[in-house]
């Protein structure tokens, strides 16, 4: 936090110099143009605005586009209402403003707004204040987001478009202050950053309602991407199956913590991938799969058409005649494994072998099929990338661990192994410097045989479990990674579906992510209320024109 405090007292340092002389010309005592936040507010009164606006100056990120809506004010209540004044203001990083600081004759005038309106159209006014308006609530409550892959089918879907509250595990203050609001990291349509990396912030997090807690789907940054900076990172959202000091195993493709079996919640609808043969000439339709059980994206080859890992893989893939691998979700599967057209006896959940190998009476196909995915780079974490040995490490994506996940305070000894494990959060994600120097560890250039962790972390998995690149592929989540829980859906469409209305899963409108029960769709009782309000102020009117 006292990182932050600084930014903003050289910030407002930097702004008093430019500005000082405009306050005494106002007759403002000088000194207000010094006092962090008071100045702001004083401003406000200069420029004749509302004294709300004095916080939505001190709003991360949001406080850039606020400076020039300030900027642009003060100019225009001096005078300088050219807008290559503001353009020059923009372009010097406000060192225009001090040069009319020092330079110019400054006298106030009154406002004109026909004149704002005559130089700046009213359009971009209301650009600037919507983006303010938005990017306030994107802050400090609520941030937008859809889910763009499969990995969490068929709990969330692809075409869901949620609210993530950032209040629930308490508001993360940016990395990255100088940002376009409303942008995450790159600019529409083009290979630009919305952000410079001038300043870089340390992690703060002001104090929520709840930690993640297992069971929960959360939105993070990915840690699989080292370069750019952690806020700016994409956003994931998983499961949180492991938290701060849990011990995680998978074991035939069930996940224990602390010997404990997970649970899925009442509203989760998990999916694995399993081997199917089919009766000679009667294979699947791609339309009856989507429509009885929602399976989709169906490759015909999935060795020409289909990329052969954990992510961005079809629903469906034909490995040789009559016989397939079918992604099947957790309420699908009681009625899909009766079809007729489908040897009773032939279904297998795939579930990839551990030390001791595949028990026997495996078809061979399963054994192919998972020998296939390795010889085409599927590695897990912590094996390092680029290895495909696994003498170490010889887990798999279902018979995995058993691995401690790093709490704060916690401390492990400094080993090969230990370090193959936790080397990449004590380095990149804790910012220290570890290397090995005859036989021995230093930590920072100091000698070191245990490392004391600074951040909690976490273990995020997928739902839909053979189709999720998640911890088991690039480890864990740390703390100042997270960004929110998702808590509501408003909108969901189904790309694989034509026409406008049948695309919509109208179920899915405005529904709770978490909760007991099946999600129940408020969006008639929504619907009702905005035609009452809608009538209701019809209805005023024409008795008040009366």
């Amino acid at each position: 936090m006292i990182e932050y405090i600084l930014y903003y007292l050289l910030l407002n340092v930097y702004s008093s110099l430019i500005t000082w002389r405009f306050f005494k010309a106002n007759e403002k005592p000088v000194w207000s143009a010094l006092v962090p936040f008071y100045r702001t507010y004083v401003l406000t009164q200069v420029a004749d605005r509302s004294r709300w606006w004095t916080l939505l100056s001190y709003i991360p990120v949001v406080d850039n586009v606020m400076s020039i809506i300030l900027t642009y004010e003060l100019l225009h209540m001096h005078g300088f209402r050219k807008n290559y004044h503001i353009f020059l203001s923009i372009a010097t990083l406000g060192l225009y403003v001090g040069y009319l600081n020092y330079t110019a004759k400054l006298i106030p005038v009154k406002r004109d707004n026909a004149e704002i309106r005559r130089r700046l159209p009213a359009t971009v006014n209301h650009i600037l204040f919507a983006v303010v308006a938005a990017g306030a609530i994107r802050m400090t409550t609520f941030e937008a987001y859809n889910i763009p892959t499969p990995s969490m089918e068929k709990t969330l879907m692809v075409g869901d478009y949620l609210f993530v509250s950032k209040m629930h595990y308490g508001l993360r203050l940016p990395n990255t202050p100088l940002s376009i609001p409303l942008i995450h990291d790159l600019i529409p349509f083009t290979e630009l950053e919305s952000y410079l990396d001038w300043i870089e912030l340390p992690y703060f997090r002001l104090p929520g309602w709840t930690e993640p807690q297992k069971g929960d789907a959360v939105v993070f940054n990915c840690p699989a991407y080292p370069d750019p900076p952690v806020d700016k990172k994409p956003n994931y959202v998983k499961q949180c199956v492991g938290t701060p000091g849990d011990i995680l195993e998978i074991k035939d493709g069930v996940v224990y913590t602390n010997g404990q079996a997970e649970r899925f919640g009442e509203r989760s609808n998990p999916q694995w991938s399993y081997y199917v043969v089919t009766k000679p000439g009667q294979g699947f339709r791609p339309e009856f799969l989507k429509e009885k059980f929602d399976i989709e994206k169906f490759d015909i080859n999935c060795l020409d058409t289909s990329q052969v890992n954990n992510q961005n893989v079809s629903d469906v893939r034909l490995i040789a005649d009559n016989h397939y691998i079918i992604t099947v979700s957790q309420d699908a599967y009681p009625s899909f494994s009766t079809l007729p057209n489908i040897y009773p006896d032939s279904i297998v959940r795939l579930i990839d072998p551990g030390p001791s190998g595949f028990p026997e009476g495996t078809p061979r196909v399963i054994k192919w099929f998972y020998e296939y995915r390795k010889a085409h780079g599927e590695v897990l974490f912590p094996t390092p990338q680029g290895h495909q040995d696994t003498a170490t490490f010889p887990w798999s994506r279902d018979n995995y661990g058993p691995i401690w996940i790093p709490e704060k305070g916690k401390s492990i000894d400094l080993n090969p192994i230990n370090i193959l494990k936790y080397g990449r959060a004590i380095q990149l994600h804790e910012g220290h410097e570890l290397e090995l120097r005859d036989g021995a560890y230093y930590v920072d250039g100091l000698a070191a045989t245990s490392y004391t962790f600074e951040m909690d972390y976490y273990w995020m998995m997928g739902d839909n479990r053979h189709n999720s690149e998640d911890s088991r592929y690039w480890g864990f989540v740390p703390e100042d990674h997270i960004v929110g829980k998702p808590v509501f859906i408003f909108f969901s469409t189904d790309q694989f579906t034509e026409g406008f209305m049948d695309s919509k899963r109208w179920e899915r409108f405005l529904t709770v992510v978490h909760g007991k029960g099946k999600p129940i769709s408020y969006l008639w009782p929504f619907l009702v209320l905005v035609a009452v309000y809608y009538g209701w102020g019809q209805y005023k009117k024409r008795k008040a024109a009366k």
